[in-house]
C-alpha cells in the first residue's frame, strides 16, 4: 500500500510586470518609491477554500508570532519550458543534454539583486529573514507585520476539525517583486502526509506455525471446506512474493547486466527507522538475495530536527513504508546504491526539503516516492503558492536528468463513493480525481496490478489492481456480500494539468488533461510482496501491498535499464510513450484471457484472531478497481501496462535510443 501525503497540483506562471528601477531592485530606494502600496501584484488563490465569511471565527491577534515561506520563481519561465522539452523529447537533438544543479541555478535561479530586493522589502515591513535557499526565503514576525507586508489580515476559520488559520483575502506583493515571488506558504494550515500502508500476516511459505495457509502459485491450493463463490471453489491466495520472484517475472532476473550497478535510487519518506539497513540485510538474506555491500546504502535522517505531532503519523508507522521501499528497490536492482532521505515530518515544507536535498546535489539518478495526496478535498488547504513551488521543483528535476516516480494511489478514482469503503482512501475527497504529485506531467505515475505466476514461477498474467472483499456469513456457510465491497485498488484518472505533449495521440478519449498512471506493476494487497520489518524489537516478515510497492520496483527497473544502455535516463515519460509497446509492455485488462473464467477470486488466510484465536478468512474478488478499468491499449487503471522481459533487452540493444 502506499503512504500518501497531502499535496496538490497546478503550477501557474505569474504574469510579468515591468522591472523596477535599478535602485529599487537592489533594495536601496525608499520603500515608498520601490514598493508603493499603489503598485501591488495579487497572489491569486492565496486564500484557501475553507476561508469563507460564514466560517470566519475572528482575526488573529496582531502580536501573534507567525512564520512562512516565500517561494522564489524561475528567472526565465519560458526558457525553462523550452529547455525541458528539448532535453526530454527523445526526438530532439538535445535529448539528455541535462544541466548540472549549478548550471540550472546560473540560468534559472534568482539573482543576488532579486534576493536583496526581497529582503529589503521584508525588513521594511517588520519581518525577519531566518533562512534563504535557492527555492525560498523563510520569514518570521507578527501577524501585524504580515498584514503590512502582504496587505491581508490573518483570521481563524471554523473547519470540520476545529479552527484553521488563513488570510482573510488574497495576499499581494509589490509589483516590482511579481516576477521574483511565486507565493507564500505557512500562513494557512498546512497539509500532512498520511500513512496508508496495509499489511497482512499471510505467511511466506505454504503453511506457517500458526496454521495460516497460502498457495505456492496462483490457484495451487483449493480452499476446500469453505463455501463456493460464483459457483466454484476458490483457491488460497499466493504466498507473498519475494523481490526475486518479481525480478524474474518482469525480466530483470534473466537480463544480462540488469542489476542497477552504477545507479543511485533515492527514496523519500518521512522520518526514518533506526533498524535500517539491518532489517533490509536480514530480509535479503532470508529471501535469497545479498545484503548491502559497504557504503551501498546511505541515509540522510536527522532525528533531532523531527517535527512529531498529531498532524503526522508517528515515526514508527512510517517504518513499514521505508522497509517496503528499500526492500523492493534493493531487490529489483540489487547492485544499485540506495539513498534514503527521511523528511523531518510529513508536512509539505519538510517533504519538499527532503526532495530538494536530492535534487540540489543531484545525488541520485531516480527518486522513488510512495506518497501522494488528493487535490480536491474538504476542507481544502492547498493554495497555488504551494502548487507553484512544487511544480517548479519538479521542472528542475527534469532539467537535471533525474527520473522521478510517484505512486498513483490505492483508492481507484479517489471519489467519495470509493472512499466510503476503500481502506487507503482519503475520506475528505470531494470528487473523482487523479492523485498528486503523480498527476504532474513531469513525473512517471506508477499504478498497481495483480500479478499471477505459474507453477514454474514464470509470468502467467496480470489484471488491474482492484479488490472487492467478502466475509464468511451464516455461521460460515456463505460469503457475503457477493460481489464484495470495494476495499483496495490502484489509482489513476484525469488530473488538473493540461495534457502533456507526450500523451498526445497516445491516450484514447482524451479530455485535454494529463491522465494517470503511466505504467504499472504488482502491488495488490490481496497478493502482497514480502518485506522485513522490526516492530517492538522483533523482526517480522510481513506482506505489504499497494502502488507504493510498485513504485520502488519500477524505479529499480529503470536503474537496471540505465545500466543496460549506459546513459542517464532522466525523465522517463516521453520515451515510454514513444516506445513500440507491443513487445515491451504487457497489455493488461480487467479480465485477462489466460486467467480463466471470470470472476477471479482468492481466499486469504489472515491468521488467528487476536481475541478469539480462530483463523480469519477473507474472500477477494480481483480485477474490480473502483471507477477505473483496464482494457486493450492505454487505460486509466494500468497505463501502458507492465514491462516485459523485452523492455530491458531493448535498452541493452539500442542503448536507449529510438531509431
Amino acid at each position: 500500500m502506499s503512504f500518501l501525503a497531502r499535496i496538490r497540483p497546478g503550477r501557474r506562471l505569474r504574469p510579468y510586470v515591468a522591472a523596477a528601477a535599478c535602485s529599487a531592485l537592489l533594495g536601496t530606494a525608499p520603500l515608498a518609491t520601490a514598493h508603493s502600496a499603489d503598485h501591488r501584484h495579487p497572489l491569486t488563490g492565496s486564500r484557501p477554500a475553507y476561508a469563507t465569511a460564514a466560517a470566519d471565527a475572528g482575526p488573529v491577534p496582531g502580536d501573534q508570532h507567525v512564520s512562512a515561506r516565500l517561494y522564489l520563481n524561475s528567472r526565465d519561465p519560458q526558457g525553462l519550458t523550452d529547455l525541458l522539452r528539448d532535453v526530454s523529447d527523445p526526438h530532439s537533438p538535445h535529448y539528455r543534454h541535462y544541466l548540472t544543479p549549478q548550471a540550472y541555478q546560473r540560468r534559472f535561479g534568482p539573482t543576488a539583486a532579486q534576493l536583496a530586493s526581497v529582503t529589503a522589502w521584508l525588513h521594511a515591513s517588520g519581518l525577519t529573514v531566518t533562512q534563504r535557499t535557492t527555492h525560498y526565503v523563510k520569514i518570521t514576525g507578527t501577524a501585524g507585520a504580515v498584514r503590512r507586508a502582504f496587505g491581508a489580515s490573518l483570521h481563524r476559520y471554523r473547519t470540520g476539525r476545529g479552527t484553521s488559520q488563513a488570510p482573510a483575502g488574497d495576499l499581494s506583493v509589490p509589483a516590482s517583486l511579481a516576477t521574483t515571488l511565486l507565493g507564500v506558504s505557512g500562513l494557512s494550515t498546512p497539509g500532512a502526509a498520511r500513512p496508508l500502508s496495509t499489511h497482512t500476516p499471510t505467511p511466506a511459505l505454504g503453511v506457517a506455525a500458526d496454521g495460516a495457509v497460502c498457495s505456492g502459485h496462483f490457484g495451487q491450493k483449493p480452499a476446500t471446506g469453505f463455501p463456493q463463490a460464483y459457483g466454484k471453489t476458490p483457491a488460497y491466495a499466493p504466498c507473498p512474493y519475494t523481490p526475486a520472484q518479481l525480478r524474474h517475472a518482469y525480466g530483470a532476473g534473466s537480463a544480462r547486466g540488469a542489476t542497477g550497478r552504477g545507479s543511485t535510487i533515492a527514496i523519500v519518506d518521512a522520518y526514518g527507522s533506526p533498524d535500517m539497513p539491518a532489517d533490509a540485510d536480514r530480509h535479503a538474506k532470508i529471501t535469497g538475495d545479498h545484503a548491502f555491500r559497504p557504503h551501498q546504502y546511505r541515509q540522510h535522517v536527522t532525528p533531532a530536527d523531527w517535527h512529531v505531532s498529531d498532524a503526522c503519523a508517528p515515526p514508527g508507522t512510517w517504518a513499514g513504508e521505508q522497509a517496503l521501499d528499500i526492500d523492493l528497490a534493493h531487490g529489483l536492482a540489487p547492485d544499485a546504491d540506495i539513498l534514503y532521505v527521511g523528511a523531518d515530518s510529513c508536512l509539505d515544507n519538510d517533504m519538499m526539503d527532503a526532495e530538494s536535498y536530492v535534487i540540489d546535489g543531484r545525488r541520485a539518478d531516480g527518486i522513488s516516492n510512495s506518497w501522494a495526496e488528493i487535490i480536491h478535498s474538504e476542507p481544502g488547504h492547498l493554495t497555488p503558492a504551494l502548487i507553484d513551488a512544487w511544480d517548479l521543483l519538479f521542472e528542475q528535476v527534469a532539467a537535471e536528468g533525474i527520473g522521478v516516480y510517484f505512486a498513483a494511489g490505492d483508492c481507484g478514482d479517489s471519489s467519495p463513493d470509493a472512499a466510503q469503503t476503500g481502506v487507503n482512501c482519503d475520506p475528505k475527497t470531494t470528487q473523482a480525481q487523479a492523485d498528486f504529485p503523480s498527476g504532474s506531467p513531469w513525473f512517471t505515475s506508477v499504478g498497481g496490478t495483480t500479478l499471477a505466476l505459474d507453477r514454474h514461477g514464470d509470468y502467467a498474467w496480470e489484471t488491474s489492481m482492484g479488490d472487492e472483499l467478502s466475509i464468511l456469513t451464516d455461521n460460515g456457510t456463505a460469503w457475503g456480500p457477493v460481489p464484495g465491497v470495494f476495499t483496495f485498488g490502484g489509482g489513476g484518472g484525469v488530473s488538473d494539468f493540461p495534457q502533456p505533449w507526450y500523451q498526445h495521440d497516445r491516450v484514447p478519449g482524451s479530455t485535454g488533461h494529463r491522465t494517470t498512471p503511466d505504467v504499472s506493476l504488482e502491488g495488490d494487497g490481496a497478493l502482497p510482496v514480502l518485506i522485513g520489518l522490526t516492530d517492538a524489537e522483533t523482526f517480522h516478515l510481513i506482506g505489504f501491498g499497494g502502488t507504493s510497492a510498485a513504485t520502488p520496483a519500477f524505479a529499480a527497473i529503470q536503474a537496471d535499464a540505465q545500466q543496460a544502455c549506459g546513459h542517464r535516463l532522466g525523465f522517463a515519460n516521453p520515451l515510454l510513450y514513444a516506445l513500440p509497446h507491443a513487445h515491451l509492455f504487457h497489455d493488461i485488462t480487467d479480465q485477462p484471457a489466460k486467467a480463466g473464467t471470470p470472476p477471479l477470486t482468492v481466499v486469504r488466510d489472515e491468521g488467528p484472531d487476536t481475541s478469539t484465536g480462530e483463523q480469519r478468512h477473507l474472500l477477494y474478488t480481483l480485477g474490480h478497481d473502483f471507477g477505473l478499468h483496464a482494457h486493450p491499449g492505454y487505460d486509466d487503471a494500468t497505463g501502458l501496462g507492465s514491462p516485459t522481459p523485452g523492455y530491458l533487452r531493448w535498452f541493452r540493444h539500442t542503448k536507449g535510443t529510438l531509431k
